[in-house]
């Protein structure tokens, strides 16, 4: 369900999400390393790395405000720690559509930032939280045409901090999506 919005005016595609620190970019890298070559399979560039907690699409101004205004809100204290763990293909492995590496969230951080953000979203009725669960995860490939990705080994997990929420603006372009932050709310 999305909020009514009168029709005409601007729009922008917009998502709320979890960006990773410099630490991991490596650690990200080596993992598209590690990936087969094939034909369709396209890998993500470093500045489109983040965790999405809740995708809006295309919003006009008054409901960009007010989600704006959700992502500023979110209470402070709610940092912790994750691990960015192993390969995760979705939606499945034999018809894999992107390629990610899944995030083990033992501390409950990715849990607590997603309640805030789907309850306050919920609130507003700008959106309702879809009925699979949240399955917080790190997109680092696309496939063009579905099908299995068989990387070469294993990549070891590795521990990282969650400091902050984004609320992004997404542009499509034929290269890739350009993100921009809009705001930032620290945890």
């Amino acid at each position: 369900m999305r909020r009514p919005e009168q029709s005409g005016g601007q729009r922008e595609r917009l998502f709320i999400g979890v960006p990773l620190p410099d630490s991991l970019y490596r650690h990200i890298r080596e993992a598209q390393e590690l990936l087969p070559k094939m034909g369709g399979l396209r890998v993500l560039k470093e500045e489109q790395w983040h965790v999405t907690v809740a995708f809006l699409g295309s919003v006009g101004a008054e409901t960009g405000q007010l989600v704006r205004d959700i992502v500023e809100s979110i209470p402070q204290g709610t940092s912790g720690e994750a691990w960015l763990g192993s390969f995760l293909m979705l939606p499945s492995a034999n018809r894999a559509r992107v390629v990610t590496l899944a995030i083990e969230d033992d501390q409950g951080v990715f849990g607590r930032v997603f309640e805030a953000v789907m309850s306050s979203l919920e609130a507003a009725k700008i959106m309702e939280r879809e009925k699979r669960p949240f399955r917080p995860h790190l997109t680092i490939a696309r496939l063009r045409t579905p099908g299995p990705v068989k990387p070469r080994s294993e990549i070891d997990r590795v521990r990282f901090a969650v400091k902050s929420v984004c609320l992004y603006k997404s542009e499509l372009r034929r290269e890739g999506a350009i993100y921009t932050v809009l705001t930032r709310r620290v945890l």
